[in-house]
C-alpha cells in the first residue's frame, strides 16, 4: 500500500432500528499508511439530546477504537465524546478533548456508535472520515497522565486530619462546559483540599491535569464509567475500564477487573434520572454515592438503596459528589461544585493515595457543602467505617460531634431504622448516647432539618458491629 500523500475522505452511512436502542454499532475502516491526522464528523436524524426526560427522537454517541481491536477490557480504545460533540480529530501528538493522541497505525480501526435512544422511525446516520498525510516524522512519547501520587507538594497537613473535597464532576473532556483549570479554580474558591474530575468514559482529562500545577489542592485521578444501565466511578490511575457492559455479567466482570487493578470504585446515583442503577443485582463496588447534587433531587432513594445493601450484610462506603457539569449556568444551575462535599480523615501526610486509602476504610462523612455542618461518629477509639466488637449486653456507647449544625436534629440509624433523635442547640456540640444495638449490625448518624425532617444536611459512614 502506497503512503498517503493527499487528504482523502470516506463516508460511513446507514440506518438503525428501534430494536437496536441501547446497543453499540461498530463501523470498521482502514487507516491508510502515512496518515498524520484523522478528522471525524457525524450527523444523524431526529436528534433530541441525552436528557433522560426527552423521548421520541434519537441520541447517538460516538467513540473510536484503533487497530488493536475491540476485545472487552483489552480494546484499542482511543476516545469517546458521547453525544457532546459532532466532530473530533486525532493526531500523534494532539487530539480533541475526550480522545487520546497517539500513532495512527495502519490497519482496521473502528468508529463505534452508542445507540442511546432510537425513536420509532429509526435513525439515519452519516459519519465522514478525513485522512490527512503526516507532516514530518513524529516520535514523541505518549503524553503523561495524572498519577496517583504518594506525596502532595504544597499541601499542609490539617491538625485535625480532616480534608474536604469533591469526588464527582466533569469538564469539556466529556460533556461539561469548562476546562480542568476552571474547575480547579472553582474548587480552590471553596477552600477544598482535594478534587477528582470524573469525565465520562475517557482518560484525556488526565493528560491536561498532569500538566497543571496545583499546590495546596490534591488532584485524584479518576473517571466515570458511563454505561447504558448505570454509572460508576473509578478513582486511581490503572488505565481504561470498559463501559460496553450491556449485561449484568459484563458489568460485574468490569467492576471486578477495576478492583483487581487497584481502583477504588463507586456505584453512582442509584436513583430516578440518575440515571438509575438498572442492574441492582450487580454488587462489588467499594462505595455507593448516596448523595449526588442537592439533597432533594431524589437522593432519599439512593440512601434507601444504600440501607438495603447494608442490611444485606455489605459494608459500603457512603460518598457524595456534585456531578457538576457546568460552571456557566448562572443562578439557575442546579449542580454546583462542592454540593455536597465529602470529608475524609487522613491523620498522616496528605496525598491522593493516602486520601483514597482513608476513603476505602470508610473514614468519611458527607456534608451539604464545603461550609456545611461537620458530623463525626465514634464508638470509643473506633470511628466511622471501623468494626467494633458487639457489647455483651448490646448496649453501645457512642460519641457524636456536630459543628455548625445548630437548629438541626441529630438522628442515629440502624438496620431497623431510626434508633434515636435529639435536637442540636449549639454550633459545637459533643453528644454521648448509649444505644440498644441488639437488632442491627451497624449504626450511622445524620443531621436533618425541614418541617418533616426530610432535608439531609450531613451523614456519616457507619460504625459496624461484629
Amino acid at each position: 500500500m502506497s503512503a498517503l500523500t493527499v487528504s482523502i475522505e470516506r463516508v460511513l452511512a446507514g440506518h438503525t432500528t428501534p430494536a437496536q436502542e441501547g446497543s453499540f454499532l461498530y463501523l470498521p475502516f482502514e487507516m491508510p499508511e502515512g496518515a498524520g491526522r484523522l478528522d471525524v464528523r457525524y450527523e444523524y436524524s431526529e436528534a433530541i439530546g441525552s436528557d433522560p426526560h426527552l423521548t421520541g427522537g434519537n441520541t447517538v454517541d460516538i467513540g473510536l477504537f484503533d487497530e488493536r481491536g475491540l476485545a472487552f477490557m483489552e480494546a484499542g480504545f482511543r476516545g469517546w465524546s458521547g453525544s457532546a460533540r459532532r466532530e473530533f480529530f486525532v493526531m500523534p501528538a494532539a487530539a480533541t478533548p475526550g480522545y487520546l493522541p497517539g500513532p495512527l497505525t495502519p490497519g482496521t480501526w473502528y468508529i463505534f456508535l452508542g445507540l442511546y435512544k432510537v425513536g420509532p422511525h429509526g435513525c439515519d446516520y452519516r459519519v465522514t472520515l478525513r485522512f490527512s498525510p503526516a507532516e514530518g516524522v513524529s516520535d514523541s512519547p505518549p503524553p503523561a497522565m495524572l498519577s496517583l501520587r504518594q506525596d502532595a507538594p504544597g499541601s499542609v497537613a490539617r491538625p485535625d486530619g480532616w480534608y474536604r473535597g469533591e469526588l464527582h464532576c466533569h469538564t469539556y473532556h466529556s460533556d461539561g462546559d469548562s476546562s480542568p483549570a476552571e474547575v480547579i479554580a472553582a474548587a480552590r474558591a471553596l477552600g477544598l483540599d482535594f478534587l477528582a474530575i470524573t469525565d465520562h468514559n475517557t482518560l484525556s482529562h488526565l493528560i491536561e491535569l498532569a500538566a497543571l500545577d496545583t499546590p495546596g489542592l490534591i488532584l485524584i485521578p479518576a473517571f466515570e464509567v458511563t454505561t447504558y444501565r448505570g454509572h460508576w466511578n473509578v478513582w486511581g490511575d490503572r488505565g481504561w475500564i470498559d463501559f460496553r457492559t450491556l449485561t449484568p455479567e459484563l458489568l460485574a466482570e468490569a467492576i471486578q477487573a477495576a478492583r483487581a487493578r487497584g481502583y477504588l470504585t463507586s456505584c453512582n446515583h442509584p436513583r430516578p434520572y440518575g440515571p438509575p442503577w438498572e442492574f441492582a443485582e450487580v454488587t462489588g463496588s467499594h462505595c455507593l454515592e448516596v448523595w449526588n447534587g442537592p439533597w432533594r433531587l431524589f437522593n432519599a432513594v439512593s440512601l434507601t438503596y444504600y440501607e438495603q445493601r447494608l442490611n444485606a450484610g455489605e459494608r459500603l462506603v457512603a460518598v457524595g459528589g456534585s456531578d457538576a457539569h457546568r460552571l456557566r449556568g448562572g443562578a439557575d444551575e442546579v449542580a454546583r461544585i462542592g454540593t455536597p462535599t465529602t470529608w475524609v480523615y487522613c491523620p498522616g501526610p496528605p496525598s491522593a493515595a493516602a486520601l483514597l486509602d482513608a476513603l476505602r476504610a470508610g473514614h468519611a462523612f458527607v456534608s451539604e457543602g464545603a461550609d456545611g455542618p461537620r458530623l463525626t461518629l465514634r464508638a470509643g477509639p473506633a470511628m466511622m467505617g471501623d468494626v467494633v466488637a458487639r457489647p455483651p449486653d448490646n448496649r453501645l456507647a457512642l460519641t457524636v460531634h456536630v459543628v455548625g449544625g445548630a437548629g438541626s436534629a441529630l438522628e442515629l440509624h440502624g438496620a431497623s431504622g431510626l434508633l434515636a433523635r435529639q435536637p442540636v442547640a449549639g454550633e459545637d456540640e459533643v453528644m454521648e448516647r448509649v444505644l440498644d444495638v441488639s437488632g442491627t449490625a451497624y449504626v450511622r448518624a445524620q443531621l436533618v432539618s425541614g418541617e418533616d425532617g426530610d432535608l439531609l444536611r450531613a451523614l456519616t459512614n457507619p460504625v459496624y458491629l461484629r
